[in-house]
């Protein structure tokens, strides 16, 4: 049975984390990372984290929609201030990607990946995304809205339009022992705690993480870039700033910014790109 989310059970669930601007629940909003970043530049104290249980325009990557339908996932931004220039964030979407695989093994899940730059899969199936973007930027720091979405328990008819490969926590536990609040609470924990340490170690957490990062080492993909051009390769792993690594006729090629799916992985789509 599908149930709003209770914010006080999250707020007990955190403890004693300490987000000075707050935590804002909402029952509908447009996109969390729309309100996180308006907030951020109306000057709100960071950090602070916007969940919503329904989303109008959940979006994702490049502009993709996400599907939000109400009571039924997790959508949720973290704002946060890094005191770094801007050009040191680069990895920060594949570290945020190893919180919520980090998260996911809280509760059992043993068997989520890393697709480069910005998905979590579970044997092919996505089940998260994360989206970064930038309110405010000087020379020195960084006020960044980090955005997920979790699929918690997908309704069937939300997904028959779309063809498309998912997965949600309903199919993968089973039972769904852990509430959304808990498992919001073990995100925003992980996410959160991926913050202080990147601040500290930034490009150093690609080789910390790098077994997670490069889950799809030696796999045949297709990745098309910015400019429309379509290749497939095999990937060779990442920077240490994150960029893919890709061997394409013979030749190394370096991506910072691209779309990779599986080589004949059919009807593949950001669906869900929080």
């Amino acid at each position: 049975m599908a149930t709003r989310l209770d914010q006080n059970l999250i707020s007990q669930y955190l403890q004693d984390e300490s987000l000075a601007g707050g935590l804002h629940l909402f029952d509908s909003i447009d996109s969390t990372n729309n309100w996180a970043l308006a907030q951020c530049k109306q000057g709100r104290n960071i950090p602070f984290a916007c969940i919503a249980d329904q989303q109008s325009e959940g979006r994702g990557r490049r502009g993709r929609q996400w599907l939000s339908p109400p009571h039924a996932n997790i959508y949720l931004s973290l704002a946060w201030r890094f005191e770094l220039p801007l050009n040191r964030l680069s990895a920060l979407s594949l570290i945020q990607g190893v919180a919520v695989i980090k998260a996911l093994n809280k509760v059992g899940i043993t068997t989520a990946r890393l697709k480069w730059p910005n998905d979590v899969l579970i044997n092919g199936n996505k089940i998260a995304g994360i989206l970064i973007e930038t309110a405010t930027v000087t020379n020195e720091t960084c006020d960044t809205v980090i955005g997920i979405g979790l699929n918690y328990r997908m309704p069937e008819h939300v997904t028959q339009q779309f063809d498309m490969h998912w997965t949600d926590l309903s199919r993968e536990t089973g039972d769904l022992s852990v509430s959304r609040e808990q498992m919001i609470a073990l995100l925003l924990h992980e996410c959160i705690a991926m913050c202080k340490h990147y601040q500290n170690k930034q490009h150093a957490l690609v080789d910390e993480y790098r077994k997670d990062i490069e889950s799809l080492m030696n796999q045949i993909m297709k990745v098309q870039t910015e400019e429309g051009e379509q290749l497939t390769g095999q990937v060779i792993g990442v920077t240490a700033s994150g960029e893919l690594r890709m061997m394409i006729d013979g030749q190394e090629r370096i991506f910072n910014s691209a779309e990779l799916s599986l080589h004949g992985f059919p009807g593949e789509q950001d669906y869900a790109d929080s």
